[in-house]
């Protein structure tokens, strides 16, 4: 069974998409959980008609928002997703597959972006593969692992052996470091959730890889980036 983990702030343009896509593939007691700033939008009401349980937490970082998200969650297996990706069909039973393997502790899928521009959605996902294909060599060969935290599923025991996601800029590398490695991980390029290209066309594409490069030098050899000031909703 899986908790569907959404962190949101004023997503009512995103968040109807993703539940639409959602609930067909959800099964027996399999749940969503939307984890809203007080967004000043339509969001909540949108959530709660798909039946979602909406959890309201101060504005404290996104990997707070998730970790928050994961201790109201009801079931042992944590699927994170951001609230402006549309997942692919099939989705949510590649995750149970997985799953149905008591070795595999986590799985990462790859992320794609829909773009207006097609040479700008080719450069977007070239990048996006590459950085899939990197971590999955670097897993194979020394068993540590990172996997995008708006693209994954946990076990709830392994979320939780080291607190889950922190308040930080990349809280996915932040949390890669702090976990061992282990061969218990599954990179599955068929589980593809497409998200929008809103933080590349905001910020600019090579910007935003440069704060990603910086904070994720932050996350590795101190305590990560500052979320302060920065949205990523």
């Amino acid at each position: 069974m899986l908790s569907f983990i959404i962190p949101t702030l004023n997503e009512e343009k995103y968040i109807e998409p993703l539940l639409r896509s959602i609930k067909p593939q959800m099964t027996g007691n399999d749940e969503i959980i939307v984890v809203d700033s007080n967004s000043a939008d339509k969001t909540v009401s949108i959530a709660e008609k798909y039946g979602a349980q909406v959890l309201q937490q101060p504005k404290n970082g996104i990997g707070l928002a998730k970790t928050a998200g994961a201790k109201t969650a009801k079931n042992d297996i944590f699927v994170f997703m951001d609230a402006d990706c549309v997942p692919c069909k099939g989705f949510a039973e590649g995750i149970r597959r997985h799953f149905s393997n008591p070795k595999v502790v986590a799985v990462g899928g790859l992320d794609l972006y829909h773009s207006d521009s097609k040479m700008w959605g080719v450069l977007y996902n070239a990048f996006s593969k590459g950085v899939f294909r990197s971590a999955q060599l670097m897993h194979s060969i020394t068993g540590k692992y990172w996997i995008a935290a708006n693209n994954c599923a946990f076990r709830r025991e392994l979320f939780f052996s080291v607190g889950g996601y922190r308040s930080v800029i990349c809280e996915d590398t932040d949390l890669m470091k702090r976990l061992p490695p282990s061969r218990g991980i599954v990179y599955d390029s068929s589980m593809i959730l497409t998200l929008s290209d809103r933080r590349f066309r905001q910020q600019g594409f090579f910007r935003t890889l440069g704060l990603w490069g910086w904070s994720n030098m932050a996350a590795l050899v101190g305590k990560g980036a500052s979320t302060s000031g920065y949205r990523r909703d």
